[in-house]
């Protein structure tokens, strides 16, 4: 089970995180496009071209209705919501090395809402078990509470303290409900193994991309990277136990195509622009992982 003080001490490595890259500024100067889309810019107006201005930013119909050249001024939004997805489906409670996957998970979600937090923008929250329902979702809020919320939620869990149930619902159904109460223009944060990633998910997260910049952390243990001969093996995802005779060469190789398969979707997507992949395993420090990554994108 989580810390809940270890939790809360995450809020200061936490104000060194920046999910604040900026939105593409190809309209306004300079050649770097962000992997975020960030606050985002809108609109503001149109004047007559001056010297010095981005051809890119021209408004074409306003120079061809006038005869006159003129240049389009965007200003930053004042706000970009997020929201944030915690997968605690059967699955997550698992791990060879380190700790639980949904361990790291809750760990990895607490660093994210405490940087949006410090940024001054609204942070939101949806955790999803077995059943696929989100236990106590949380509209996007400003302030600490709304990721003392999330907190909370996370550490008193029901499966930290019983057996959970089978997972009846796919991670394509949980993306299609996250849908419909993330605001446009969000940071969608998702923070699961990506158990269920198929041609239906990745086809839903490239819709998604459309409207919102996507936040993939993806937490994995070792073993379902690769499985090693070690014989006979007991493994359980919470709900049932099952022996793995990890001898059998054919067993392993389709126990690696599984997980390979799962991570090919996301890297295809992280070649979708506003879609940032994180990998961390259970026996990372999850501060280190995020700082490293982050600061790779700056």
């Amino acid at each position: 089970m989580p810390d809940l003080s270890y939790l809360l001490q995450l809020q200061r490595p936490a104000a060194g995180l920046s999910l604040r890259e900026g939105y593409p500024r190809a309209l306004m100067a300079g050649p770097h496009l962000s992997r975020f889309q960030g606050r985002g810019i809108e609109f503001d107006e149109v004047r007559p071209y001056q010297a010095g201005d981005d051809i890119r930013s021209m408004d074409w119909r306003v120079t061809a209705r006038t005869g006159k050249p003129h240049t389009k001024l965007f200003r930053e939004e004042r706000e970009r919501p997020a929201m944030l997805l915690l997968d605690m489906r059967p699955a997550m409670f698992f791990a060879t090395h380190g700790a639980l996957k949904a361990v790291v998970a809750g760990e990895c979600a607490s660093l994210l809402a405490w940087s949006i937090q410090h940024q001054g923008d609204r942070v939101g929250s949806m955790i999803f078990d077995a059943s696929g329902a989100d236990v106590h979702p949380i509209k996007p809020a400003r302030g600490k509470r709304a990721v003392m919320r999330l907190l909370g939620n996370v550490v008193s869990h029901p499966y930290w303290q019983q057996r959970p149930e089978p997972a009846q619902e796919s991670l394509l159904g949980i993306l299609q409900r996250a849908a419909h109460v993330t605001p446009a223009g969000s940071l969608m944060m998702i923070v699961s193994d990506g158990r269920g990633l198929d041609d239906g998910s990745e086809a839903m997260l490239t819709r998604l991309l459309q409207h919102h910049s996507i936040l993939f952390v993806c937490i994995y243990d070792s073993f379902e990277r690769e499985m090693d001969d070690a014989g006979l093996l007991y493994a359980s995802d919470g709900v049932a136990v099952q022996q793995i005779d990890s001898g059998r060469q054919q067993l392993r190789r389709e126990h690696a195509e599984r997980f390979a398969r799962r991570h090919e979707i996301l890297h295809r997507l992280e070649q979708r622009p506003g879609f940032v992949l994180i990998e961390c395993a259970t026996d990372d420090d999850p501060v280190t992982v995020l700082e490293g990554r982050l600061r790779r994108m700056r």
